[in-house]
């Protein structure tokens, strides 16, 4: 699905005989950029493109691509979640964790002026769902603090970890679940949280696992529901909703409620932000991770989707390729399945550069050719390299694999990650593609 198997990345779609060069016309969804003064802004539009059945047939079968990757992450993370639920263990609790959106505080009578400015107070609203052999239990934990940062994040869980622990002081392995948006779950700041923090209270692993772009709505969601439509009623009936305590109070005092409301304060959410250190190096492939895993302080194992088949040991196990990432010291290994992009740089002026993942143009036998660094090891680096076709600005991976060490010197610059331009080829940026003829030439 992956479309990197030697034996079938180079099969295609096999479409109906036909008259490639008819012109077709279809709708196609496009982000377009637009400038007001110095603010930009990035609009989803549909646009109508004109063009030959055999670009069309390519272009679909690009897409198709991207799909197939959407499509095993979305049911290998259901499938993966399902089967973690289904076998927990008396020392395994899975927590199940989303942000609802805010809750504008309401009055059952408002004059006009409350609609406008910041007179309207906000609830951040953070939900969880906690499994454990013993049953499941809903929590909420309410703010008046804004932020959804991972800062916030683990002051929203230390009460409900806390009780946990509490309650059952057996078990000592943490499951976290969520969906994967990088400004509050998936991001270099909450694995270096995941990776300390639990071990405090008590705990000796614990993994994050991320479901699926676009598949994130789970059990989290309806707790959220519950609790907002609690409250129009309670304004619906009179009461008085001016600010996020009040909102909390309310919920507190209901009766026959099976969710646990917890206030977080403004100085919970602010004293971890003194735990990250300054100078934490980003994970590369963040975008890509569906799973970290950590069983010792500072340090986690992360890959491309979950894996559960030794959950019960300390150490994960080898299924699609885990990484271990030392975050308390500058890394020199990455993972080679997840090149992060990275802007044009001349290591020839930056030795100490570190090239690992990184798409580099290398001079062998005075011709460049363009591939991907998968080891730096001092003056030499190993490169996997692309063959070019012909002339042409496309590039692919060959069926045999062109794989050999070369002295740091003969790197001649690092490049952006090429771009699909095909089914089968890639082709590199404008700059990019400069670059190399210069180096051809």
């Amino acid at each position: 699905m992956d479309r990197v198997c030697a034996k079938c990345c180079f099969e295609e779609v096999e479409f109906p005989e036909t008259e490639s060069s008819s012109e077709v016309t279809w709708e196609q969804w496009k982000r377009v950029t637009s400038t007001n003064g110095e603010r930009m802004f990035g609009n989803m539009v549909k646009q109508i493109y004109n063009g030959t059945i055999k670009e069309l047939m390519e272009l679909f079968s690009q897409k198709l691509e991207s799909l197939a990757i959407h499509q095993f992450n979305w049911l290998h993370q259901a499938e993966q979640f399902r089967y973690l639920k289904q076998n927990i263990t008396e020392c395994e609790a899975v927590l199940h964790v989303d942000f609802s959106e805010n809750y504008a505080c309401k009055l059952s009578t408002e004059v006009q002026a409350f609609h406008f400015g910041g007179s309207r107070q906000q609830a951040t609203i953070h939900t969880a769902v906690l499994y454990t052999v013993h049953g499941t239990k809903s929590y909420a934990t309410l703010s008046d603090s804004l932020r959804h940062d991972e800062r916030a994040v683990w002051a929203h869980l230390e009460p409900i970890l806390g009780e946990l622990r509490e309650t059952f002081p057996q078990i000592t392995t943490l499951h976290i679940q969520s969906d994967g948006p990088v400004t509050q779950y998936r991001n270099k700041n909450n694995f270096y949280l995941l990776s300390t923090v639990p071990f405090l209270s008590g705990f000796t692993k614990v993994t994050w696992n991320f479901s699926e772009k676009s598949h994130g709505k789970g059990a989290p969601d309806g707790i959220g529901g519950a609790i907002k439509r609690e409250a129009d009623r309670f304004v619906q009936r009179g009461g008085e909703l001016q600010a996020p305590q009040q909102l909390y109070e309310m919920l507190n005092t209901r009766l026959g409620s099976s969710i646990t409301h917890y206030w977080v304060n403004r100085e919970s959410i602010e004293k971890y932000d003194e735990l990250i250190p300054d100078n934490l190096e980003a994970v590369k492939g963040t975008f890509k991770i569906h799973q970290v895993w950590s069983s010792q302080p500072s340090q986690i194992t992360h890959r491309t989707v979950s894996c559960f088949c030794r959950k019960t040991e300390r150490s994960p196990c080898p299924c699609y390729k885990p990484v271990t990432v030392d975050l308390r010291v500058k890394r020199t290994v990455c993972n080679t399945e997840n090149p992060p992009s990275s802007p044009p740089q001349q290591p020839r002026e930056q030795e100490n550069l570190d090239l690992c993942g990184k798409f580099v143009i290398v001079i062998y036998d005075e011709k460049p050719y363009v591939g991907q660094v998968l080891e730096d090891v001092g003056e030499e680096v190993q490169v996997n390299c692309m063959l070019q076709s012909g002339d042409k600005n496309l590039f692919v991976w060959p069926q045999t694999v062109d794989l050999i060490f070369y002295y740091r010197k003969d790197v001649h610059a690092v490049i952006s990650e090429p771009e699909p331009a095909t089914s089968r080829f890639s082709k590199l940026t404008l700059q990019d593609w400069v670059k190399f003829r210069n180096t051809s030439a």
